[in-house]
């Protein structure tokens, strides 16, 4: 109890300690970050490959180049390589 008291009056300790917790926020704060881009990212790139397999399909059934574009978003030259591709 004594060593904690002193511990408590010492200003270098005390400095020292307040840093250690500022750098564990820090890392928290960025690591939270990273998780929320990384799940961004890979949420974004689902949903566009959700997007070529709906187009794929389309194509697949004959609908026009055009009509697959203007319902998946995809550009035109983006599903006529996905056409050359089928």
């Amino acid at each position: 109890m004594d060593e904690l008291e002193r511990l408590g009056l010492d200003d270098k300790f005390g400095l020292a300690y307040d840093n250690e917790i500022m750098q564990k926020k820090m890392i928290n704060t960025a690591r939270s970050w990273g998780y929320d881009d990384g799940k961004a990212d890979g949420l974004e790139e689902g949903a566009k490959a959700k997007e070529i397999e709906i187009a794929k399909n389309f194509l697949k059934d004959g609908i026009p180049i055009e009509v697959v574009s203007k319902n998946t978003g995809i550009s035109i030259e983006e599903i006529e390589e996905l056409n050359k591709e089928a």
